[in-house]
């Protein structure tokens, strides 16, 4: 509790300041959305500042989007209602039903935000670190915003909700980057974020920076992508739309594309610290140089985003835990393998597959698992988690305790298991097998 609380407090930042070339306290304008004054004589798209709304399977597209202090409404008129709905899994739409739009409209103190703009809710904002979870629906956008010519490339502004600036770490700032569509070297567009607050549920509600809680803001155009519990997928849409991704990313950072197959005899072993640490290490690395040369590396917050993809590139085979760190593992070289190492119970929304589902797209990943099924390869860190769910079956952990539970444990990997997955799979990836012909089921729970 203490470290959630140490997480969330506010921050002091300093900006650039690009008049006098110099940090300091003060947000430049860049930090600000594009706005200005809606008076009588504002001119509405139709006429009318009524919201107007377009939902596909992937995504929603609003038109005067109406927000206020924290909530984000629909503005309606006319005879017909109209139910609220859930704009994205932690941010309710709310209906704000009147008899005439435009005297609502001239009644208030009003903002329009103008030109395109991206709303993205970080659903997880529980674990504002955890990387894995910004693909899971930056990987979809990326695909949206190329089935979406007309909407801005990158987009006038950036809605980042519930997060607070010291989460965009650079991992994260990259990975906006080449969703949004923002060329290498360049800056990002404005990324508006809430006013930071001392607590976590005060953060999820905070009004918007730049603007007052009395004052209410219209969004010309905004995007949303629809999240997991909103009908959203996890990965791009099409296997060109994942290598186009790899292939901008690698650009960003002024690196030759990643060589296709044959791949190195490198093993990539990514160690975890805090938790899911494999209890058998030394044995299990042991193991892991029968099948060639092995390095370890221990990414985190500070680890340069260059760094870890220079570590990726260069292995042919990436060895982990089930952890937010498997994020890197589409950017690794056509033909290389993930090999993941899954604890136990892990099933809730099919999160074991989390990082899977975006491999397989890739098209040029092989991608395989082992998975702790007994209760004696699970070591719990907080001795109540294991008096808890220590003996329930995956089917009763389905509750957000167990699955939180389940990501606070070490493991215990079963050698012999192992080494026949890797004897069995790794000679068809240092041979150059196709993804199809070197396939495995995935492991049952």
């Amino acid at each position: 509790a203490g470290e959630r609380r140490a997480e969330w407090a506010v921050r002091e930042y300093e900006y650039w300041q690009e008049a006098t070339q110099s940090w300091g306290p003060q947000q430049p304008p860049a930090c600000f959305a594009r706005s200005q004054p809606a008076t009588p004589q504002t001119t509405w798209k139709d006429s009318t500042p009524r919201t107007e709304v377009n939902c596909t399977a992937s995504h929603c597209t609003y038109e005067k989007l109406w927000y206020n202090n924290g909530r984000f409404y629909l503005l309606v008129d006319g005879p017909t209602p109209v139910d609220a709905w859930k704009m994205t899994r932690n941010q309710d739409l709310n209906v704000l039903h009147v008899n005439s739009a435009s005297e609502f409209a001239n009644s208030v103190d009003a903002k329009v935000v103008t030109g395109d703009t991206l709303i993205f809710d970080f659903i997880y904002f529980l674990h504002p670190t955890a990387i894995g979870h910004w693909c899971e629906m930056m990987f979809p956008l990326y695909s949206i915003l190329r089935e979406q010519p007309s909407f801005a490339k990158p987009p006038a502004q950036f809605v980042l909700l519930h997060l607070k600036r010291a989460h965009l770490m650079e991992w994260v700032r990259a990975v906006i980057a080449v969703t949004l569509g923002v060329a290498p070297h360049a800056s990002l567009p404005p990324v508006i974020m809430q006013q930071e607050q001392p607590e976590i549920m005060l953060q999820t509600v905070s009004p918007l920076e730049g603007f007052g809680p009395e004052e209410w803001v219209v969004f010309e155009r905004a995007l949303v992508v629809r999240d997991l519990f909103t009908g959203g997928t996890r990965t791009f849409h099409s296997t060109p739309d994942a290598q186009a991704f790899r292939a901008a990313l690698y650009q960003q950072y002024d690196l030759a594309p990643p060589l296709p197959a044959p791949v190195p005899r490198t093993i990539l072993y990514q160690r975890k610290r805090a938790n899911r640490r494999i209890l058998n290490e030394n044995m299990f690395l042991d193991l892991l140089r029968e099948f060639g040369k092995v390095r370890v590396a221990e990414f985190n917050e500070s680890t340069s985003f260059q760094e870890q993809l220079a570590a990726v590139s260069g292995a042919g085979v990436y060895v982990s835990v089930h952890t937010s760190n498997l994020a890197n593992a589409p950017f690794l070289r056509p033909g290389a393998a993930v090999v993941e190492l899954i604890q136990r119970n892990w099933v809730w929304h099919n999160l074991d597959k989390s990082f899977q589902v975006q491999t397989e797209k890739m098209g040029d990943i092989h991608h395989y698992a082992w998975r702790a099924r007994h209760r004696n390869q699970t070591a719990y860190i907080a001795p109540r988690d294991g008096e808890r769910f220590g003996d329930w079956t995956k089917e009763q952990c389905s509750t957000e305790d167990c699955v939180e539970a389940h990501t606070n444990v070490d493991v215990v990997v079963n050698l012999d298991e192992f080494r026949a997955l890797l004897a069995d799979r790794l000679p068809h990836v240092f041979t150059a097998a196709s993804v199809a012909h070197a396939a495995l089921p995935w492991p049952p729970p």
